[in-house]
């Protein structure tokens, strides 16, 4: 009974990929660096993330994301419908992409050399929910680069977890809401892929094959 349920499920989880191809879930860590709050009172955050504070959370994208850029150094990789996105939490609040209103991008640069040679690798979530006490997240960004411009070899979607010994992160990990008017700077300290749902479903027919 219990073999059942588990081939249920993953066959269940295995009918939600998109043709063809698998969601990636890249979980992450960052600290804290910075916080800046202007909001009345003790802050749009209440007080509650200051430096040296743990985030933690992950980001989930599509492996054949087509690239909207017509740059063969640029690969801009769009998704638009759930479960694509990023979740963050930290001193209590969850900064997370809008379920019913995703715009979440991951953007490979290769060999550009705007601003000088290098490569980047970055995410941005446009729509995000607003935190619990009703205030505003606008933007939810992570950014690498490496200037030796060997991280990447193309701008092709990179569909594991960046390695961070081979980024200098320039921007690193940032979050902005009410305007601007509060923001957080932090720097990602682990990137881990988790496994996929197609790995699951391998899992699966290899539970049915040996009932059968």
């Amino acid at each position: 009974m219990k073999t059942k349920v588990i081939i249920t499920i993953l066959f269940l989880l295995a009918c939600i990929q998109p043709a063809n191809g698998y969601l990636v879930t890249i979980q992450i860590e960052a600290l804290v660096d910075s916080v800046t709050d202007d909001g009345p009172d003790d802050g749009y955050l209440d007080g509650l993330i200051s430096p040296g504070d743990i985030i933690t959370g992950w980001y989930i994208f599509e492996s054949t994301t087509i690239d909207t850029n017509p740059s063969s150094q640029v690969g801009d990789y769009f998704h638009y419908s759930s479960p694509y996105g990023i979740f963050l939490t930290v001193g209590g609040f969850n900064f997370e992409t809008n379920s019913s209103d995703v715009r979440f991008l991951l953007e490979m640069v290769n060999d550009s050399t705007s601003g000088g040679l290098h490569d980047s690798y970055g995410l941005i979530s446009y729509n995000n929910l607003s935190l619990y006490n009703g205030t505003s997240t606008d933007e939810i960004s992570w950014w690498l680069r490496d200037s030796s411009a060997t991280a990447l070899s193309s701008d092709a979607l990179f569909t594991t977890a960046p390695n961070l010994d081979e980024w200098q992160s320039i921007i690193g990990l940032r979050i902005y809401g009410e305007r601007g008017e509060y923001g957080i700077d932090a720097t990602v300290t682990s990137a881990v892929p988790e496994p996929t749902t197609i790995a699951l479903l391998g899992l699966g027919c290899l539970l049915l094959k040996k009932r059968s």
